[in-house]
């Protein structure tokens, strides 16, 4: 080639493949360096057979490339916050057997009323004296020769342990019938306190005002001049009466005997009242 070309343009020629050849590798270069990160991240690099690397060692303490997969959490015992109900107790799907229900707590009470309650059907003895004529208990005669035998029998309407056998339950169906309904609702009103929901109608008010006086003659009378909030659903109010019942009871007794009331024939008068509030 030298032979056919003049001095000057051989040396330009020389100086455009000089420059061209640091580019070319560096190209080169580049593809050799990432090619390597190819294979580590899309696969695994192929390795002589017998090498001492072709297996990864592990090491104590460190944590795998891969994610591993967490195990379900039960999230129905555990979630307990404001809008985490357990799928299986919903407002429309309350009903649960005390046996199969989803609440532990429940399962325990089943479990308690089976080792304790006795069959109701009139055809067993006697296991305690009656304490009225409503009592089960005043159905059964002494001269009775079935014994006692515990209630390992669920109604399927109710969902309690009531009878014995299946036998005994429906042969006391008629008599059943006078409690199924309100065991039902109790059932429906347990599986929904363990819900996890909640519960506008436990957002109690605040310190009671002086100046304002408390009807106790009724709920519905004290909840509105306590200054609770409107219950308009019978759940709730069933809820809030069932939990304030016995405080309410005692607080009654307690406002019912206090010497600070203005009655005749009561330990305090008018005049003691003035005295005692400073007027």
């Amino acid at each position: 080639m030298a032979g056919y070309t003049c001095v000057q343009c051989l040396q330009v020629l020389r100086r455009g493949a000089w420059n061209s050849a640091p580019q070319a590798r560096l190209q080169s270069l580049t593809r050799r360096r990432a090619m390597p990160s190819l294979i580590r991240s899309f696969g695994t690099q192929r390795k002589p057979f017998g090498s001492s690397e072709a297996q990864p060692k592990h090491v104590h303490g460190q944590n795998c490339c891969a994610p591993k997969a967490s195990p379900p959490q039960r999230a129905v015992h555990t979630e307990t916050g404001p809008s985490l109900i357990r799928p299986a107790m919903r407002p429309t799907n309350l009903f649960h057997s005390f046996t199969n229900s989803p609440s532990p707590e429940i399962r325990k009470r089943a479990e308690f009323i089976k080792q304790n309650a006795f069959c109701p059907h009139p055809d067993h003895q006697q296991t305690r004296a009656p304490v009225s004529p409503h009592d089960p208990e005043a159905r059964k005669e002494a001269t009775n020769t079935t014994p006692p035998a515990h209630s390992h029998f669920e109604c399927p309407d109710c969902g309690v342990p009531v009878y014995c056998s299946e036998g005994h339950w429906m042969d006391d169906f008629e008599a059943h019938l006078e409690i199924c309904d309100t065991l039902r609702q109790i059932n429906e009103d347990d599986h929904d306190l363990h819900s996890g929901r909640f519960f506008p109608e436990f957002d109690y008010p605040g310190p009671q005002d002086d100046n304002f006086v408390i009807n106790m003659a009724n709920w519905d009378t004290f909840l509105y001049t306590r200054e609770y909030e409107a219950i308009n659903d019978d759940r709730s109010m069933r809820q809030v009466t069932r939990m304030l019942t016995y405080p309410q009871t005692i607080g009654s007794v307690l406002h019912e005997l206090s010497p600070y009331g203005v009655r005749s024939g009561g330990r305090l008068t008018p005049e003691g009242l003035k005295s005692m509030s400073g007027k």
